[in-house]
């Protein structure tokens, strides 16, 4: 039986595939008049994971959206260029960028062309990712959308979680950028991608591993992290960092939410809930006593102008703490 899913559900089983952080940061570029079905599908998804054949085919269409893009790219009959789009796409062999089995540690200088997109297409998209990533997604997707076609996925793939559903709705949208700014873009990017000699693998492979965990049932997560404790502290202790995100505060009982208050210390909590979503601030005052409720609210106040890195290192702290509480099975964000 042919798999229907509609415009909505497609796009929310591809939010879902995402992760949350990426899903919280998709939902700001999304109508309003269509937030609520995404919404529902999601929570359904939540609910009733998707079938292969569901997942297939929002993949599928991912692929292409790319390749259409990138066909629909206009050239002038001699194959040259029509001087509006820039120049032409240098199309790579799509096994180039299969998934590694050695994770590259030192990238090789290309010989340059002087051709800007075709000496693009020669950087791994790990380098062409980590010059984007600072960039507005309206210029990465300026770059992603001169890329080949695998190159341009793993490329989107290597992007941060935050910044990869913003770039990808980008894409969605005609550019009204001149010539002229672009090829700026194009060299910018090249120079940025071109400083890249290294990829970090250490700060890579913990994040992925956390994703891959919080997957994971807590009755799993355990050994696997001890046997990792035993192999690599260092690492095991950057993943047990990153297996818990301030977020998940808004997945805990009213119940296991008390739990937590009573561990976190005040200041730090104060710090943790400047400028968080009316939602979830609402839900930790919630919880708290009249007395206790009306003193954060002064303390948030008065510290309404924290250094956003204040806040962040709060955030990770009360982040800790869950994931604390919550290896301890104390708590509960299953």
């Amino acid at each position: 039986m042919k798999t229907m899913l509609t415009r909505q559900e497609r796009l929310a089983l591809l939010l879902y595939l995402m992760g949350d952080e990426a899903t919280q940061m998709a939902r700001e570029g999304i109508p309003a008049s269509a937030r609520a079905e995404v919404d529902q599908a999601l929570e359904d998804f939540r609910e009733y994971p998707p079938e292969q054949d569901e997942i297939d085919l929002v993949v599928e269409d991912f692929e292409n959206y790319f390749r259409m893009a990138l066909q629909n790219q206009p050239q002038a009959a001699d194959g040259e260029d029509d001087g509006e789009d820039g120049p032409r796409i240098f199309q790579i062999a799509e096994e180039t960028f299969d998934v590694e089995l050695e994770p590259i540690k030192k990238f090789e200088k290309p010989r340059l062309t002087g051709d800007v997109i075709r000496d693009l297409n020669q950087m791994h998209p790990y380098q062409v990712a980590h010059a984007l990533k600072d960039e507005h997604p309206t210029a990465a997707a300026i770059v992603l959308r001169k890329l080949a076609n695998e190159h341009a996925a793993k490329t989107l793939e290597f992007l941060p979680e935050l910044i990869r559903p913003k770039v990808f709705l980008e894409l969605a949208r005609p550019s009204k950028v001149t010539l002229m700014i672009q090829q700026r873009i194009f060299a910018k990017a090249l120079e940025l991608a071109l400083s890249v000699e290294e990829r970090e693998i250490e700060v890579e492979s913990s994040q992925k591993m956390a994703n891959m965990m919080r997957s994971l049932p807590r009755s799993l997560r355990g050994p696997m992290l001890d046997e990792l404790q035993k192999r690599d502290k260092a690492l095991s202790e950057s993943v047990r960092n990153l297996l818990y995100r301030f977020d998940d505060l808004n997945r805990l009982s009213d119940r296991d939410m008390q739990k937590l208050l009573g561990q976190c210390q005040t200041d730090q909590l104060v710090l943790a809930l400047q400028d968080v979503e009316p939602e979830l601030l609402e839900k930790v005052l919630s919880n708290m006593s009249k007395r206790a409720k009306e003193a954060l609210q002064e303390e948030i106040e008065f510290k309404a102008n924290a250094p956003a890195e204040e806040i962040e290192e709060a955030r990770s702290a009360v982040a800790k703490t869950l994931g604390t509480l919550c290896e301890a099975g104390e708590v509960s964000i299953d």
